[in-house]
């Protein structure tokens, strides 16, 4: 118990309240958590401290998660990504800003951990609008990394010294004995198709372990993009952000990052999203992109007049929602 008192110490010494009182109560740093040491979570197959009762720059931040045996949690995963953004939202922690470990202040645009580990780019990550996808950079004092809470818990560069929450990973000195106490998870699945057996057919082509044709020669509307698809396929339905990022990657390693496809999801019956196969059409953050009117909201916001689901180009390849009647490039999975 030792370490960890003294870890609540340092938390004392250097980080102040949210109110700028000095920080006294210990009462966040207990846990009931058998798998992770006091004050921290199991989120996903990690130890997470989610420091909301104080805030400091990027800096302190990590000071403070390294006196608690930590550091700053590295998001380097799409299934990681989506077990910290679940947890912010089951805990209602959707109002503030989460420092996390990555910067660009040694070279501009080249963001890396503080261990040296590339930080993942675009999309299901980084907080994407119509027109752009960060980071910015804006005024060029932009070089630390941040979930920020006004864009939906997605990634954004912030200023260093920005006063904010932040999310400490345990980090033991010996990491086995850390992976054999904490729970077995679920590691995503690849779908059984033939595609993990290496069989794709003519013109389709496996990404994220499943059969995929991009019809990049033909522009039509969502229901003839079912029948482009044909009887053994049908319009992609994404349910897991290893295959949104699998998708996002492909299309920018073969250039085709400038089409817009169509997806098998549909809301004809208003507020509830559903694919062709009758699957939940997963909603937020990490999925949907964002939008910048007077204030940024979130896809889907199209209503009545945009009942069909697409992934647009100038959109970063996010779920957006558009008039089924609009004419875009089919993207069909092989069923067999």
């Amino acid at each position: 118990m030792l370490p960890y008192l003294v870890s609540a110490f340092a938390l004392c010494s250097f980080i102040v309240g949210t109110n700028g009182e000095s920080f006294w109560n210990f009462a966040n740093l207990t846990s009931e958590d058998p798998h992770c040491p006091n004050g921290y979570s199991t989120v996903g197959n990690q130890c997470l401290m989610f420091v909301t009762f104080a805030e400091g720059s990027h800096k302190d931040a990590m000071q403070v998660c390294h006196a608690a045996s930590g550091e700053l949690v590295a998001i380097s995963t799409p299934t990681q990504f989506v077990h910290v953004v679940n947890h912010i939202y089951s805990q209602g922690y959707t109002g503030r800003h989460f420092w996390l470990d990555g910067s660009d202040a040694q070279q501009e645009g080249k963001w890396v951990t503080s261990s040296g580990q590339a930080v993942p780019r675009g999309t299901p990550f980084w907080a994407a609008f119509q027109d752009v996808q960060l980071p910015n950079n804006y005024n060029g004092q932009e070089h630390c990394l941040l979930m920020d809470t006004n864009l939906f818990s997605y990634l954004n560069d912030a200023p260093c010294a920005m006063k904010s929450n932040f999310i400490c990973q345990y980090m033991p000195q010996k990491e086995e004995e850390l992976r054999d106490s904490l729970p077995a998870t679920e590691a995503p699945t690849t779908p059984h198709s033939e595609a993990s057996r290496g069989q794709c057919p003519t013109f389709f082509v496996e990404v994220g372990g499943l059969c995929m044709m991009f019809v990049t020669w033909a522009q039509v509307t969502w229901t003839e993009a079912r029948q482009t698809c044909g009887d053994s396929s049908d319009l992609l339905a994404i349910t897991d952000a290893e295959v949104l990022r699998a998708l996002y990657l492909y299309l920018h390693r073969e250039n085709i990052a400038d089409h817009t496809f169509w997806l098998g999801g549909s809301d004809s019956q208003e507020e509830k999203w559903i694919y062709t196969t009758g699957e939940s059409v997963p909603m937020g953050t990490p999925f949907w992109g964002l939008l910048r009117h007077d204030s940024f909201t979130q896809e889907p916001n199209g209503g009545t007049s945009e009942n069909c689901l697409m992934l647009q180009s100038e959109g970063s390849h996010y779920f957006r929602d558009t008039s089924c009647s609009s004419r875009l490039n089919p993207l069909c999975v092989y069923h067999g």
